[in-house]
């Protein structure tokens, strides 16, 4: 059976924002932390920066590693490699059971701490060393889990290795970045890559404060961003706590439905002040539906058609919120038996989930589509899709206890395809 993997990434080089509101994010991100902690200091590495990751049950991952750790060389101009002695290491990866994880920060899916080279060291340390007492980066560890889904182990390589390189703050505003914990990018983006090759541009130095860097970055800019230059400034809605804590608990698990739910309308409520209105209102929405869809599923409906509108017209059709909106709105379309509509929006948002390494998305989106082929009477085209969807979810989801590969497996024998499993919302 044939695995399935997704191309090195190849995404355009630059940003096409007003560099002076990209020298304002490049602040923001390195100067301060989520906490609101104000850094006194830029923090980066002033040398060649090795990776170790000797967790045997990470050992799937390399590949993924090196292709994050290539794309770190071409796009942000950083010395970055991996080796397989810990001694010559920077940063060093390591895999820990979820569930200690949690133990150690609740709601945390995977975490960086500096001033360390293991988890034993991590759990035995009592004066840890804090971000704020750093004026170059050194030692840093990066704790994944070892028992989630491979989608989750790859997205945290790519935002905790990120963050680990200097910008340790996560900003909900930008809309276009793993440095922001709505979870909608899985790898690092285009707007990443550029804050870490400003970051990493000469012109700045480990220490520097930010009144200097602030004199220095919008020049860095203007050489390495020429897609930014002359851009006029934009109006953008500044970083709302309020907004920041109600979608967090909107999205925390282990709250109840109940204030999950009232904390996603008061999101939504927040997201609506906003003016401009941007993308976390489309991310409220989307939060806001995906609870409800049981409990009050017009009102999910109207949340998911809205949520892509706003999207859609904001940061256009290849964005992938737009395309988690698209499935929302897809399922939605299954539902009702509206094929042809649900088979448009699938198969446009695929590009997107391909560009954004979302195996999870792009597994959802080609089940919608082959049950959309299946209901407008296209077997053999559904069952084709249908196994190119359970590969990717194989590729998203590992296959506990075989039942993927065993449906993949008959589906490939057979010349017709039963109706497909219904796809439902993910929670």
């Amino acid at each position: 059976m044939d695995d399935v993997a997704f191309a090195a990434a190849s995404l355009p080089r630059g940003v096409t924002r007003s560099n002076t509101l990209l020298a304002e994010d490049f602040l923001d991100l390195t100067f301060a932390l989520e906490s609101g902690q104000q850094l006194p200091g830029l923090l980066r590495y002033e040398g060649p920066v090795r990776v170790s990751m000797p967790s045997p049950r990470l050992a799937a991952y390399r590949p993924d590693l090196e292709n994050l750790l290539a794309r770190l060389r071409s796009e942000a101009g950083i010395d970055i490699r991996s080796t397989t002695n810990p001694l010559a290491a920077q940063l060093h990866i390591e895999g820990v059971p979820a569930a200690e994880i949690q133990r150690a920060f609740p709601g945390a899916a995977c975490f960086i701490i500096p001033g360390v080279t293991s988890w034993n060291q991590f759990r035995g340390s009592r004066g840890r060393v804090r971000w704020s007492d750093q004026t170059t980066l050194g030692q840093t560890g990066i704790f994944v889990p070892t028992d989630s889904t491979p989608q989750d182990i790859r997205d945290c390589l790519h935002e905790e290795i990120g963050q680990a390189l200097g910008p340790a703050n996560d900003i909900y505003r930008l809309p276009d970045s793993v440095f922001n914990d709505d979870n909608f990018h899985a790898i690092l983006t285009s707007f990443d890559m550029l804050m870490l090759r400003t970051l990493y541009d000469p012109a700045l130095r480990s220490g520097m404060p930010r009144s200097a860097a602030a004199r220095v970055v919008p020049q860095v800019l203007d050489r390495i961003n020429p897609a930014g230059r002359g851009v006029g400034n934009q109006p953008r809605s500044p970083e709302s706590l309020e907004w920041k804590q109600q979608i967090e608990a909107a999205m925390t698990r282990r709250n109840s439905r109940k204030a999950r739910v009232a904390a996603a309308d008061r999101a939504v409520w927040l997201a609506g002040q906003m003016k401009p209105v941007d993308h976390r209102l489309g991310t409220a929405l989307v939060t806001r539906g995906r609870l409800t869809f049981r409990s009050r599923p017009e009102q999910a409906a109207v949340d998911f058609a809205n949520a892509y509108q706003l999207l859609s017209s904001r940061l256009g059709a290849g964005d992938i919120r737009t395309a988690q909106a698209a499935l929302h709105l897809a399922i939605l379309g299954l539902k009702r038996g509206d094929f042809p509509q649900a088979l448009s929006l699938a198969r446009n948002a695929k590009p997107a989930a391909r560009r954004g390494q979302n195996a999870v998305l792009l597994s959802g989106l080609l089940a919608v589509e082959a049950q959309a082929q299946f209901g407008m009477g296209d077997k053999s085209k559904a069952r084709a899709t249908r196994i190119d969807s359970l590969k990717w979810a194989r590729y998203a989801f590992g296959d506990i206890n075989g039942t993927i590969q065993r449906e993949q497996a008959e589906l490939e024998l057979i010349g017709e395809i039963a109706p497909p499993t219904p796809v439902d919302l993910p929670r």
